[in-house]
């Protein structure tokens, strides 16, 4: 069993799933969405040469995710990307609640073909949502969205075609002089390098890493270092600021990165920090 705080995952339930004898993924309809790319490693360090953009959780609600493309100057419907050289960082969770998962990962799968064209770059990290369902904890997937696939509890487990594309998705990166994660960002982290990070997460999702999920991803309640997609020591409770050994730490990392600030979602906030 695994204790996150609020979160108790019994993974003796899960052996048959996380035990690699899963079908092949089959999706419903076959053309959903556009053939991916071979993946390639996750990105930890990329150049801003124009703006950055971030959004937070989507949480399965294209609607909401192409108006915030559109008031930001990056997409329009007809034209596709049309933000030049800027940056987008999609802050994880794009999976479970809303009924547009599909539809979301179509999206940015185009955009991140279409961006390079004109000089721009998107990027997708790992949420912590993304890694509940490659683990198979699927129980906050919306049932309209679900109708979208053969099998929604097996669609994104660990080693499938799927997960495979997730394993392209960093934990962190740097933008510039920005660092993004879904939660949070520590010493520990900055010191083992983000490539590191990147790399074990990529390797447990494409199926080539130890069959339960490495801690930084589905850390135990006794793991002494906060997980970067479950800690909340920056962001709970909301509109307040944190403890003075998080900011320390979180102060420390950047200047290990050579970044100035750090942008994480995760959480609800009234207002930006």
């Amino acid at each position: 069993r695994r204790n996150n705080g609020r979160h108790m995952i019994d993974w003796s339930r899960r052996a048959l799933l996380l035990s690699g004898a899963v079908a092949p993924l089959s999706m419903l309809p076959s053309a959903a969405l556009p053939a991916a790319a071979p993946a390639a490693g996750p990105i930890a360090f990329l150049p801003a040469p124009g703006r950055v953009v971030a959004v937070g959780d989507i949480h399965g609600d294209c609607d909401a995710f192409e108006r915030v493309l559109r008031v930001s100057g990056l997409y329009d419907r007809s034209a596709g990307w049309i933000g030049g050289n800027a940056v987008l960082v999609q802050i994880g969770d794009i999976l479970d609640r809303g009924a547009q998962e599909l539809e979301c990962l179509r999206l940015l799968r185009t955009l991140k073909q279409e961006a390079p064209r004109e000089g721009g770059t998107v990027v997708s990290l790992l949420g912590n949502h993304e890694i509940m369902n490659a683990a198979g904890i699927t129980y906050m997937a919306s049932p309209r969205s679900a109708a979208a696939f053969e099998d929604r509890a097996t669609a994104f487990l660990a080693g499938g075609t799927l997960a495979r594309e997730l394993a392209s998705w960093p934990v962190a990166c740097v933008v510039g002089d920005t660092a993004f994660c879904h939660a949070a960002l520590t010493l520990a982290q900055a010191e083992a390098g983000l490539e590191a990070g990147n790399a074990e997460a990529s390797r447990w999702l494409s199926g080539s890493g130890p069959e339960l999920p490495p801690a930084q991803l589905f850390p135990s309640g006794q793991l002494a270092t906060p997980s970067p997609l479950w800690s909340r020591e920056l962001s709970d409770p909301p509109d307040t600021e944190p403890a003075p050994a998080a900011c320390n730490d979180l102060q420390a990392a950047l200047k290990r990165l050579g970044a100035k600030r750090l942008v994480v979602g995760h959480t609800v906030q009234s207002r930006i920090k």
